[in-house]
């Protein structure tokens, strides 16, 4: 079935944590400036890290959880330090993934709605605008901003009111196994793609990119517009 919009994942899916941005917030902790090299693998090891503890995702401080994987995965130490610091700084996803925006502008003008749900700080429409998709999407839901999170399905039904359109005519792309498609799968959308790069995880549809989805998904699916 040819959905009538798409929705996204912002951190992982469509942009990562800035390199420069981690750096001036480590440096004055680790001493230096951190090898920001193994960060994006790092992202999504910790990812995978979620989907084999399940129980976190219940947890009040599954964000804390996951940044001291993220930073185990990266290869730094006094984690302690830097997961209070990362926590308290704002603006650190602003880093456009290659081939994002234009995947997510090629999609739009084919005449599919688009638009975000992601967990997020309160901030992730400015970090979006700031990486260069400020004009993209038809609306952006924040977690903090809406008060409830992935897997919870009611945070996709201010996508789909905003939208007007049904669970059944959406599909939604992200990064994670279990807060992504366990909450695509509560709120029956019809299809959840798993961005993953490095083939971490084995679920299927998976693409490496949100421009390798774009690409394969226009080809497959002809303009609602």
């Amino acid at each position: 079935m040819t959905p009538k919009a798409i929705l996204f994942d912002a951190g992982g899916t469509l942009v990562t944590i800035h390199p420069t941005r981690f750096g001036d917030v480590l440096e004055p902790i680790l001493g230096g400036r951190p090898d920001t090299e193994r960060l994006e693998d790092a992202h999504y090891l910790a990812m995978d890290a979620v989907a084999t503890n399940p129980d976190i995702v219940a947890k009040t401080d599954w964000w804390k959880w996951w940044l001291g994987e993220f930073l185990a995965f990266a290869g730094l130490e006094r984690r302690a330090d830097l997961i209070e610091a990362l926590s308290a700084t704002r603006g650190l996803w602003q880093l456009p993934l290659p081939g994002a925006l234009d995947g997510v502008r090629a999609i739009r003008e084919a005449g599919f709605a688009v638009a975000v749900v992601s967990n997020a700080d309160g901030h992730v429409e400015n970090d979006l605008a700031a990486a260069g998709f400020g004009d993209v999407f038809d609306v952006v839901v924040d977690s903090t901003a809406v008060g409830v999170s992935k897997p919870d399905p009611r945070i996709f039904d201010f996508a789909l009111e905003a939208l007007g359109v049904s669970p059944e005519e959406c599909w939604y792309v992200g990064d994670s196994a279990i807060f992504d498609l366990q909450g695509a799968s509560n709120a029956g959308l019809d299809v959840f793609v798993l961005v993953d790069p490095f083939g971490f995880n084995d679920h299927q549809p998976r693409v490496g990119s949100v421009g390798e989805f774009a690409r394969d998904f226009l080809a497959a699916h002809s303009s609602v517009g």
